[in-house]
């Protein structure tokens, strides 16, 4: 079984993180399971949570239509903890979940001391954007 450190280290956020680095943000996280058909966050609430997926499969749902399915090293919640705004989709467990959490208070100072976390994040919400924008 891996280790919360070993997880963070597989998403593309932290990849880039040395083994120390990896453990102190690891000591900041908190280990939820949540069980199939469970709604993780619902579009236009306030959001200030990062979770990351370490096991099952979840569905993101943009105004009632199916965006994406998510899985292990996947993440979600990343855009409430930048702008404080409504999140943008709803996410829902397709099967049970064993996720990592961080919260804004957590994240977003870890983040700044971190500009490789800063710049991957950056990338994926480029990424993100292009494919909305594609459909």
């Amino acid at each position: 079984m891996s280790t919360a450190a070993e997880v963070l280290g597989k998403t593309p956020l932290f990849s880039m993180l040395s083994r120390r680095e990896l453990n102190k943000l690891a000591e900041e996280v908190h280990e939820r399971t949540f069980r199939a058909g469970t709604v993780l966050t619902e579009e236009e609430e306030l959001g200030t949570i990062f979770t990351v997926i370490v096991e099952g499969t979840a569905t993101v749902t943009v105004r009632g239509s199916t965006a994406r399915t998510i899985g292990s090293g996947d993440f979600f919640g990343e855009m409430g903890l930048i702008d404080r705004s409504p999140r943008s989709a709803t996410v829902t467990a397709e099967t049970d979940l064993k996720c990592l959490m961080l919260t804004q208070p957590v994240f977003r100072p870890f983040a700044m001391a971190h500009p490789q976390t800063m710049w991957a994040l950056l990338e994926m919400m480029v990424k993100r954007v292009r494919e909305a924008e594609a459909r």
